[in-house]
């Protein structure tokens, strides 16, 4: 797959040896064990991972380059098992997905003992951890529940990614030394850029033309049941009696399906992407304001490519 990443020298570097680092660490080339989870260890997928790399270059203190790797390796497992978690597995496979998460939950505790001084910052980024995981559980079952309360959908959806993309720039800017202000501003933009990124893919896989291989695909949240922001919109608009369309989309005839879909689309979508621009736009301006270095070029263009 092309990597947003590839015209980034530096940064797709230490991306590919993050993506070796971790395939070894969880051998999956010698075992069948949720063989879907090799999609999660392409580097061009690490997001998280690019975030946290990228404001460890904002700090000053001297780390040695294999505890950096492994605080990437425990956000990048984090992020995976998190993915894991909110799609539980049931029947026959159910065993195995258990066990593969707590897997994931004991390598995140060791990687995160290798990059951490002493216990009490360990303790506060397992802590961190624990109330994401929570965060991100909550939202997951809040998707599917109707409102017309956009503040309310834009907390859902600061729990879905908005939370983990600010752990990844605090974690980074932390790792190396950053000033406290620094690191604070660090948590903003990612919260700021996770919100942007969250409402674009939302866009994007309600018309079909997301093309990530595990994206939902088109309509998919729609048939799912999912309230995204443009549906949100569009029943604030529309009328509470639309619930009832989004409700039966998936199981009636595509017709139908398509009928609600472009309703959505036309109502919601335009209004979504413009509040994705103005987050976009203010982790620009965010940006612009922290000190020169390499990555702040980085992180700009990597910004107005992804949002």
């Amino acid at each position: 797959m092309n990597s947003p990443f590839a015209q980034y020298p530096w940064l797709n570097l230490k991306l590919t040896a993050l993506a070796d680092y971790l395939n070894q660490l969880l051998e999956l080339h010698a075992s069948d064990l949720l063989p879907t989870i090799r999609q999660q260890l392409i580097a061009p997928r690490f997001l998280p991972a690019a975030w946290y790399f990228l404001f460890s270059d904002f700090g000053s203190a001297a780390v040695a380059a294999g505890d950096l790797q492994a605080g990437a390796a425990a956000l990048q497992l984090f992020a995976i098992r998190n993915h894991l978690m909110q799609r539980p597995e049931f029947g026959p496979d159910a065993m195995q997905h258990d066990f593969f998460v707590e897997y994931l939950s004991d390598l995140i505790d060791v990687e995160l003992r290798k990059c951490s001084t002493d216990d009490e910052q360990l303790q506060g980024k397992l802590d961190a951890i624990q109330d994401i995981t929570a965060h991100q559980l909550a939202a997951a079952q809040a998707i599917h529940q109707p409102t017309t309360d956009i503040t309310e959908y834009l907390r859902r959806s600061q729990d879905q990614d908005a939370l983990m993309f600010a752990f990844a720039c605090h974690f980074g800017a932390q790792a190396t030394g950053a000033p406290a202000v620094l690191i604070d501003s660090a948590e903003t933009i990612g919260q700021t850029i996770g919100l942007a990124y969250r409402l674009r893919a939302e866009c994007f896989d309600l018309m079909g033309i997301n093309n990530a291989a595990d994206a939902m695909g088109p309509l998919a949240m729609l048939q799912d049941g999912q309230f995204t922001l443009p549906t949100v919109l569009t029943l604030a608009a529309v009328g509470p009696a639309f619930a009832d369309r989004i409700a039966t989309a998936g199981s009636g005839d595509l017709a139908a399906l398509g009928e609600t879909a472009m309703t959505i689309i036309e109502t919601g979508v335009g209004q979504t992407l413009n509040m994705a621009d103005e987050y976009r736009d203010q982790a620009l301006f965010d940006i612009s304001l922290l000190p020169p270095t390499p990555a702040k070029t980085t992180l700009t263009s990597l910004v107005k490519i992804l949002l």
